[in-house]
């Protein structure tokens, strides 16, 4: 996306449209099921303006996810810095249950591995992110990427399951359960890294 469309009302409000009509098509059918004038007729607008903003329905997807997954990391600025407290596991857990149907549905699609992907970047990103402040700095850089790996697979692992379980614990209990379980890990390396 170029510079223009990000601030262009217009192009904002189209893709809004589109990604809307996808959203909308997805609770009524599969993705694969769902042409691109299915998508345009949703969006009352044309093929040629589909085509302006986008190649295909999985680009829609993708900007859409990439959108939320925005939103997700401007929501978790505030508690970046709360990761051994766990403040910041529970806001990850209430985000997911905020979005819990329109996850749920598409961990259960064709579509699934591009929303897996998006999740588990997501995850490590927020963990990265998180751990960069901490005062820490006598750990070797390719140690971090595998802390910040290790917990972002446990985290996201732990997100699908809780979902495909439909949310059996609230996200303060997730959150909790979470920090209980890569809390010693997080403290084992970095009081390793201070000796």
């Amino acid at each position: 996306m170029s510079k223009k469309d990000s601030v262009d009302p217009r192009v904002r409000k189209t893709k809004k449209w589109l990604q809307e009509a996808l959203l909308s098509l997805m609770l009524q059918k599969q993705f694969t099921k769902i042409s691109i004038s299915e998508i345009t007729d949703q969006a009352e607008v044309s093929r040629p303006t589909f085509y302006l903003h986008y190649h295909t329905k999985e680009e829609v997807l993708e900007d859409y996810l990439d959108s939320m997954y925005t939103i997700f990391m401007i929501d978790m600025q505030p508690n970046l810095d709360s990761i051994i407290q766990g403040k910041m596991a529970v806001k990850f857990f209430e985000q997911i249950a905020d979005q819990a149907v329109f996850l749920r549905s598409l961990i259960d699609s064709e579509v699934s591995n591009l929303v897996m992907n998006k999740l588990h970047k997501y995850c490590y990103a927020v963990i990265k992110q998180s751990l960069a402040q901490a005062p820490y700095h006598s750990i070797e850089d390719s140690t971090w990427d595998f802390v910040i790996a290790s917990i972002a697979g446990s985290v996201y692992a732990m997100s699908i399951r809780w979902l495909q379980m439909d949310m059996p614990h609230t996200p303060k209990e997730m959150g909790e359960l979470t920090m209980r379980l890569i809390r010693p890990g997080i403290r084992e390396v970095l009081t390793q890294s201070g000796e």
